[in-house]
């Protein structure tokens, strides 16, 4: 049966070649895809730029839509991308109502209430490898679909058949790879942004996240490992099929929450990059935890050629993290993490929020703090958003601090929330000036501009119509403020 995937990424055009690299590569539907493939389907993938105009999505969709003739449409969604899915979709339904129209990810597993009430004819909630091959196979044997495990299926008569939810998926080594082939003739340059993903899961319960949710939707354990063998497999695939590929991302929330795990993946990856010439070098995410202050694993990573690490600080206040974030670590114990990453040759890139709940500026200035103390190669820093399903964003609607949709235009660039104690404008200021603050006396004015405005012009799509000119006069006069 053929089943057409339709995805959104933000910042790019609608094209038959929209994507740079394979860093948006969606693991949710690509794993889904190599299921169904693997068991005779026929599989495509649609990439659209939600920023675009509407007439080149539609463009796209009536050729892909007419040439691929799907039977099964299936979409995808975070929270700040559904409002564009949803309109996609209805206008598929308008136009080829005999489509069969589902859809999954995140928002809808935690909304699924709202997300049903759209124009689809089926929802998944949790994961969808398997309950996506049934559906197909009961549309291919032209049975009206009923009785699938995590789906919610809407009859003809406008009832809801709230399906139970079957267990996690136990044994990730079990899957197939995810296809990347669905991808490859979208992506400009096939030698770079390459990410493997190495577990399902995550056992912390950080309130903006969505995963202290997600764990309670099915039975079964949460977090689940592929074996070292099963990863290097993998590995040893994308090698051989791009000889040209420099590094990898692994995508695991807790990559040190199993020690012996990780010293024998470490391991065999040394063995692995040993038989190669100019060997991949590797990067990973690292969460901050009693266990995972240990040189031993830094001793590790730096043998299997990572040459980099992630680091989720947040938030440079421990009462923010403790009481707000529920991240229980201290300043000491992300400074020691930083200090064995860099002793050991790794670089560190930190991930920082501004704006959050009961966050004052005062809180906001220690992770200024942090940041220049400990220089990172590199930072993610945004305004927080608070997303459906999370516990962060049901405690904005109880305090009141929510009034109506949120505006996502600007997503994670743009003050959205009036808290008493940090108000919209200082989150602003705050975002703007953060690598003034951080960085200064360590970089040239020059490049911390340069990245001030980067991030101003390109970071979204609506900052693209300031003009340069007074966006410098902005600057200075901040810069003047500051003191």
């Amino acid at each position: 049966m053929k089943v057409l995937f339709i995805y959104s990424v933000y910042g790019i055009n609608s094209t038959q070649q929209p994507l740079s690299s394979w860093s948006p590569l969606q693991f949710g539907i690509s794993y889904i895809s190599a299921v169904l493939k693997k068991y005779g389907h026929t599989v495509k993938l649609l990439v659209l730029g939600s920023a675009n105009s509407w007439s080149a999505n539609n463009q796209l969709i009536m050729s892909y839509v007419d040439d691929c003739n799907p039977r099964l449409i299936c979409f995808t969604s975070v929270y700040s991308e559904y409002t564009f899915i949803e309109k996609i979709a209805g206008f598929i339904k308008s136009q080829w109502p005999d489509k069969y129209l589902i859809i999954g990810g995140v928002h809808s597993t935690l909304n699924p209430s709202d997300v049903i009430q759209g124009p689809f004819d089926a929802l998944c909630i949790g994961e969808g490898e398997y309950p996506l091959l049934e559906l197909c196979s009961q549309l291919e044997e032209k049975i009206i679909p009923h009785g699938i495990a995590n789906l919610w299926i809407k009859s003809g008569h406008g009832a809801i058949e709230k399906n139970m939810p079957r267990d996690f998926i136990q044994d990730l080594n079990s899957l197939p790879f995810p296809d990347r082939e669905m991808w490859r003739p979208l992506i400009k340059d096939i030698d770079s942004g390459f990410t493997v993903m190495l577990g399902r899961g995550c056992p912390h319960n950080c309130t903006y996240c969505c995963n202290h949710a997600l764990k309670k939707v099915a039975a079964g354990k949460y977090v689940r490992f592929r074996s070292p063998e099963n990863i290097i497999e993998e590995v040893t695939w994308l090698y051989k099929t791009f000889p040209k590929i420099k590094s990898i991302y692994f995508e695991v929330e807790s990559i040190a929450l199993n020690k012996a795990w990780l010293f024998e993946l470490c391991r065999q990856l040394d063995i692995f990059n040993s038989t190669i010439n100019n060997g991949i070098s590797y990067g990973c995410n690292y969460r901050i935890s009693p266990q995972s202050i240990d040189e031993e694993i830094f001793i590790a990573l730096h043998r299997a050629n990572f040459n980099q690490i992630n680091i989720g600080l947040e938030s440079g206040s421990e009462r923010v993290r403790k009481e707000v974030l529920k991240r229980h670590y201290s300043n000491k114990d992300f400074l020691n993490v930083v200090f064995l990453a860099r002793k050991h040759g790794l670089k560190v890139y930190t991930y920082n929020m501004i704006g959050l709940p009961e966050e004052t500026i005062e809180d906001h200035l220690e992770t200024v703090s942090l940041n220049r103390q400990c220089q990172p190669d590199f930072h993610y820093t945004s305004i927080f958003v608070p997303y459906p399903g999370t516990e962060l964003f049901n405690k904005c609607i109880k305090a009141g601090l929510i009034k109506g949709p949120i505006d996502l235009r600007m997503e994670r660039s743009k003050a959205i929330i009036e808290f008493p104690k940090f108000p919209k404008a200082q989150i602003q200021k705050a975002f703007t000036l953060f690598d003034y603050r951080v960085f200064k006396g360590y970089k040239p004015l020059w490049k911390i501009i340069f990245r001030i405005i980067s991030i101003k012009i390109t970071g979204n799509i609506f900052y693209r119509k300031l003009s340069v000119l007074p966006f410098f006069s902005y600057l200075r006069a901040k810069l003047r403020l500051h003191k």
